[in-house]
């Protein structure tokens, strides 16, 4: 397959897609010491006959003085969020070269949909449309949306992502950004980032109309080690939290959006 390339870009052949997903790479982000999330990765993938590669490159205690310097704006992160960037990094890094047509992140608490792997090869026969330099965020599940996210006809939505726990880019973006990052200090966490870098670069973000992606550590499987917010709260909280946001922001905001568009389309018709 080959993808048009728009003026100022180019775009390497990508390779054939593995089996059983319409991808050239899966890469887990993920911590060598967490063994944990580590063997809940492994489990989650293998269940869906994914293959994919650990990065467990830029841990922490592998963090140098000299590579923060050189990349990030002094004493604006932790250095686990540093370290999640520079993991991120890594895996645009391997795609350019490796030539990876398209890759497939995830984080280590990665949940995936019982039909993920159907949906996800949905999703790409639609992204096959897009020009080269795009985007495709698979979770969101719990996250705020605007009303126009609703009444969306596309199976691919144009919103910039909300986290980073999974998503599908092309090549075009992973060099574009890495030649933002050579170029400019780093001063946010990966989400930020790539919302900021990616809306510089022209890089479009597309939602899947329902997630096929959640976070472990969202929904209360694992503690955070990130979120300052969730880590104050037991599991059990955290769980409730999750699943009363993506009623109330997904299911019956769905219904109410969908219900308010009715009723304006019927007052609009007996108008005429």
């Amino acid at each position: 397959m080959t993808y048009p390339v728009p003026a100022g870009r180019t775009a390497a052949m990508p390779s054939p897609p593995i089996h059983p997903l319409a991808v050239d790479a899966v890469y887990v982000l993920a911590v060598k010491t967490f063994r944990e999330r580590i063997a809940h990765a492994t489990g989650e993938l293998n269940r869906h006959d994914i293959p994919f590669e650990f990065i467990f490159d830029f841990d922490v205690p592998d963090l140098d003085d000299a590579l923060l310097a050189a990349r990030f704006v002094a004493g604006v992160m932790p250095p686990p969020l540093m370290s999640l960037v520079l993991k991120h990094l890594q895996a645009w890094r391997l795609a350019c070269e490796r030539g990876h047509g398209r890759i497939l992140v995830f984080e280590d608490d990665v949940l995936l949909h019982p039909q993920f792997a159907t949906r996800l090869n949905a999703a790409m026969q639609e992204a096959a449309a897009l020009a080269p330099g795009w985007l495709v965020y698979l979770g969101g599940a719990d996250a705020r949306v605007p009303n126009e996210f609703f009444l969306a006809r596309g199976p691919l939505i144009a919103l910039p992502i909300a986290t980073t726990e999974g998503y599908v880019t092309d090549l075009v973006a992973c060099r574009e950004r890495l030649a933002w990052c050579d170029a400019n200090l780093i001063g946010k966490p990966a989400d930020h980032l790539m919302r900021r870098m990616d809306a510089a670069l022209g890089i479009p973000h597309y939602w899947l109309r329902d997630a096929i992606v959640e976070q472990g550590s969202v929904t209360g499987l694992f503690d955070s080690v990130l979120d300052t917010n969730r880590m104050k709260y037991h599991r059990f909280i955290n769980t409730a939290r999750n699943r009363w946001n993506k009623l109330r922001r997904r299911k019956l905001r769905r219904m109410w959006v969908s219900a308010a568009a009715r009723l304006h389309g019927a007052k609009r018709e007996s108008s005429r």
